[in-house]
């Protein structure tokens, strides 16, 4: 275990409860830059830039698992009604992930002709959290999103422990200081993420 690492399990307390707002966490992974130094073998004949970086569920749900007693990981995502969608998320439920999905909305506010497609979970997310307060020691949270420091900062006040896991650059300044621990999910690349090729534009 690198010093990361050796921090988070430090302080992780008792039973562990994942939430994980997809789209959010998702943004923040695509723009990272792969190094050459964390290209795998069978990839090594692709330069960095038709690479890319994607979050790597399965193993991510593995590691929280190993480093401590993980008794729930949700997922709240957007549902794109697409068939790849479906299987992906078949996956994750076969996996473990507890799911919550809801449509797509529509925004015209900027361009009629381009609307601004948008799914908050930061409703769902507060009130499931609240929701199953007595059964999780310490609240992980995937997000950068700024609405989350209220609930952070009520989950610290009930005596549990609070940690935010988001990319530097993409995180809300408001969100560290509201947590107990920020981590940047760029120092757990190599156990939560993967390095895939980019599709062509």
């Amino acid at each position: 275990m690198n010093e990361y690492h050796i921090k988070l399990k430090d302080v992780l307390r008792g039973r562990i409860s994942v939430f994980i707002d997809a789209a959010n966490l998702e943004q923040s992974v695509r723009s990272m830059w792969v190094n050459p130094k964390d290209i795998p073998d069978n990839l090594k004949h692709f330069e960095p830039g038709k690479l890319k970086w994607t979050v790597d569920y399965r193993q991510l749900k593995m590691f929280f698992e190993k480093m401590g007693e993980l008794t729930a990981i949700s997922y709240y995502s957007a549902d794109f009604e697409s068939e790849s969608h479906r299987n992906f998320m078949y996956m994750l439920k076969k996996a473990g992930y507890k799911l919550s999905t809801k449509q797509m909305k529509k925004y015209f506010d900027h361009a009629p002709e381009h609307p601004h497609r948008k799914a908050n979970f930061d409703v769902e997310i507060a009130v499931d959290a609240i929701d199953k307060i007595e059964k999780y020691d310490t609240f992980i949270l995937f997000s950068g999103d700024c609405d989350f420091e209220y609930l952070l900062k009520v989950l610290r006040g009930k005596g549990k422990m609070t940690i935010v896991f988001s990319r530097s650059g993409h995180v809300a300044k408001e969100l560290p200081p509201a947590c107990h621990h920020y981590f940047d999910i760029t120092d757990f690349r190599s156990e939560i993420l993967s390095v895939k090729i980019r599709p062509r534009p």
